[in-house]
């Protein structure tokens, strides 16, 4: 366990790591443009040039290696000079495209230069222009301009998505990334390309001029693509999102997001169920509310299936499977999952469900046996009620709706619910406050991050909302905090607290159908 010191602070560190890493621990910041924790390293960039005792020379701190009493300083005015000559050298050619730039308020050229040179050029030659706005795949843009040739995004290609898909070409003030010939940049993570680039050089397609960085509001979630759950950040400006962009969590995606995930937002951009319905045809909540409250208080001999969403939040199961149970204490419960899909060895996983262990837990902790979905046409005799949550519903689930009375659909699709007795708009996973728990037990927070349509609900809101017409309320009368409520409860039923989720996730015990 090496121990050193930088500018006079003392740190040990473990065996095999770099200087600019424990600066880190220790708070002091050495600029960088290369460098990145999650990529192998290149030291090409000269820009965290440090003093050591153990050289006569500056040593670029992202290569050096902490030992035992080195002695490192990271402000000296040798350090600042070369500083400053590294970023003198950058913005030989480096266009001032700032006002039009993507990266704009979020560059870290423009914020180390404003730190250490914020000088005007000493030189008056024509810049060495290079190819703009060139399309290497079908979600990022090349501004060969902007480049500084860091390499990250090579890196990231090779080391994180294993498609060597970028290379440098040709040599000096001249060099410039590019794609080989006939094979663009399209593996699944080559939007990550454009979040490592420290400069404007790599842009996405979906974010460019969209909407400046500094104007979006940046809610921390996690993805609902698949089962691995990626953390990521969801900007949103004018309550529309604008961007997800991965975020770090070294438990489940450490600094990656597949590009599937970060563009799932468009699918809810569009064939919302946009308004309650009855009979067809369109109605008031409360009218809707009323209406099913009375139809499953007239019948004493009640019979009701639930077709539960393996995507819906812990609090959503609870609050769903809580109700129906009230009601109908040998009510039915059914699973229903999206089939499994492609899969990688990076990220993403075959299970595009992404709350189908945290759901199960639930059902398991109140005791309630969830049967196959396949088994629901041979079980809608002797049922009176059904009421199926969820996105695209399979075809069985939309015949037995259609011939019960009393069938409800609750979710975002329009499609769905063409033929359901009655139809209420439910949330997308922007517009949801809940807890899901991935494949590997580990369980995140789902943060709203967009304010639904006046008569959208959650699963969870929708039965608090009915419970109160049939006089079962679930939560404490007054109880503002819907999510609050449900999750003091479940910290009872799973034995674990929701509130203790941190930014990296929470742990927790042993779930029904885990993956090895």
């Amino acid at each position: 366990m090496p121990t050193l010191t930088i500018d006079g602070q003392t740190i040990t560190v473990e065996p095999g790591t770099r200087v600019i890493e424990a600066a880190d621990r220790l708070g002091i910041d050495i600029p960088r443009f290369c460098y990145h924790p999650g990529l192998s390293v290149a030291a090409n960039c000269r820009m965290c040039l440090v003093e050591t005792n153990k050289s006569p020379k500056p040593v670029p701190s992202c290569y050096e290696m902490c030992v035992d009493g080195l002695e490192v300083k990271t402000r000296t005015e040798r350090i600042l000079e070369a500083r400053r000559a590294v970023l003198e050298f950058i913005l030989l050619n480096h266009p001032v495209d700032c006002p039009i730039c993507d990266q704009a308020g979020e560059c870290d050229l423009q914020d180390l230069y404003f730190a250490h040179d914020h000088q005007p050029s000493r030189h008056f030659f024509r810049k060495h222009h290079k190819a703009k706005a060139r399309i290497l795949g079908p979600q990022v843009i090349y501004d060969a301009e902007r480049c500084i040739n860091c390499t990250r995004c090579i890196r990231v290609c090779n080391e994180v998505a294993k498609a060597p898909q970028l290379t440098q070409v040709q040599r000096g003030e001249r060099t410039y990334i590019d794609v080989f010939p006939g094979h663009p940049l399209d593996h699944p993570y080559s939007m990550c390309t454009a979040d490592v680039c420290p400069v404007g050089a790599l842009t996405i397609r979906d974010f460019r001029f969209k909407c400046r960085a500094w104007l979006v509001h940046g809610i921390d979630s996690a993805c609902t693509g698949c089962s691995r759950g990626c953390s990521v950040r969801v900007d949103v400006y004018r309550n529309a999102v604008q961007r997800v962009v991965p975020r770090p969590n070294p438990d489940v995606n450490q600094y990656w997001a597949c590009d599937g995930g970060r563009l799932l937002y468009h699918r809810y951009e569009t064939g919302r169920l946009a308004q309650v319905r009855r009979g067809g045809t369109p109605s008031t909540a409360r009218e809707a509310l009323a209406a099913l409250a009375e139809g499953l208080l007239v019948r004493e001999d009640l019979r009701i299936g639930v077709v539960l969403w393996a995507g819906m939040t812990l609090e959503d199961a609870w609050a769903v499977a809580t109700l129906a149970r009230g009601l109908d204490p040998k009510a039915l419960f059914f699973l229903a999952a999206m089939p499994d899909g492609a899969g990688d060895d990076v990220l993403i996983r075959p299970d595009k469900n992404a709350n189908r262990a945290g759901v199960g837990k639930v059902l398991e902790a109140l005791g309630v046996s969830a049967l196959p979905l396949d088994s629901l046409p041979g079980q809608t005799t002797g049922l009176h009620s059904l009421w199926a949550f969820g996105e695209d519903l399979p075809g069985p689930v939309v015949q037995a709706l259609q011939g019960l009375p009393l069938g409800v659909f609750h979710g975002p699709r329009e499609e769905a619910a063409a033929r359901a007795p009655f139809a209420f708009p439910g949330t997308s996973p922007f517009e949801t406050d809940g807890t899901v728990v991935n494949e590997f037990g580990i369980a995140q927070r789902l943060r709203r991050a967009v304010q639904p349509a006046a008569e959208t609900t959650s699963p969870a809101e929708f039965a608090r909302a009915l419970a109160n017409r049939l006089g079962r309320p679930l939560v404490p009368p007054g109880e503002t905090d819907l999510f609050g409520a449900v999750g003091r409860v479940l910290e009872g039923v799973l034995g674990f607290s929701t509130a203790s989720i941190g930014k990296h996730g929470l742990r927790i015990g042993d779930l029904p159908g885990r993956a090895s």
